[in-house]
């Protein structure tokens, strides 16, 4: 019997559903049912985890949903601090017991969680909700507007990683000996990995670094790596990091805007 008969039959139909949660590299796998589903090669888990309904209107970019899982669920602890590395993408598949087929029957990003009890609500949006975003436009500034080791910056990421040692660790703060010979500011604006976590660096004062969130087992005697960061200024692409020839800023733009209406002088 096929997917789609089983989904409009009054008595046939055992439906279940897979839920695929990813971040970056990291992915969690449930299921609604009360044991493992294999789809593919993949082993979704069982746990408490349930969703609200949807439109299926005229305009998807307007579908939402809520899909309840417990307080402790380690998606909700994610947004414990209100702040992700990345989007967090949903994919949900139905499927009917002794059946073969899946059908996708929701794709979108979690924009965030609320908690009551014991129990915490993630908010989705529809991935269609992505298509009413502006796309980006390059602007006439004098600071340069690529991103630090990206493709218009061209310098490569891993040419310019350090491998250091934490020494002391404390909440977000964290001291590495060797970063001091760097110079203050060095690693502002930059980042810190440590296994696959990623966090941008908002301070640096001799051998210590803020983050802008800490990271869980990240203790004294840790291997971690460091990029520096960029001021995205004229000065510190020539001078740091010797990438005059790719910077795209217009440091000589004229202070006078020659379409205010006023005479020029």
């Amino acid at each position: 019997m096929s997917y789609t008969v089983r989904e409009s039959s009054d008595y046939s139909g055992h439906p279940l559903e897979l839920y695929r949660f990813s971040l970056g590299a990291q992915q969690w796998l449930f299921t609604s049912a009360d044991h493992v589903v294999t789809y593919g090669e993949d082993e979704y888990q069982p746990i408490f985890i349930k969703r609200s309904g949807f439109d299926k209107g005229s305009d998807a970019r307007k579908s939402t949903m809520d899909i309840e899982v417990a307080a402790s669920n380690p998606l909700a602890l994610l947004f414990r601090t209100g702040w992700l590395t990345g989007i967090l993408v949903i994919t949900i598949y139905r499927h009917h017991n002794e059946d073969s087929e899946f059908s996708v029957l929701w794709k979108g990003r979690i924009t965030g969680c609320k908690w009551s009890g014991s129990v915490a609500t993630l908010v989705s949006d529809s991935v269609f909700t992505l298509f009413q975003r502006a796309g980006l436009r390059r602007v006439y500034q004098v600071g340069c507007p690529h991103v630090l080791f990206g493709e218009a910056c061209s310098l490569a990421a891993a040419s310019w990683q350090i491998a250091e040692t934490v020494t002391a660790a404390l909440d977000r703060q964290i001291t590495a000996a060797g970063i001091s010979a760097y110079g203050s500011g060095y690693f502002l604006g930059g980042m810190l990995q440590f296994g696959d976590e990623l966090r941008l660096i908002t301070s640096h004062t001799g051998d210590i670094i803020t983050l802008v969130d800490s990271i869980g087992g990240l203790l004294e005697g840790a291997a971690v790596t460091l990029w520096p960061g960029c001021a995205h200024t004229m000065n510190a692409c020539l001078n740091k990091f010797n990438n005059i020839d790719n910077y795209g800023g217009l440091p000589f733009l004229p202070t006078k805007n020659p379409f205010g209406g006023d005479a020029l002088v």
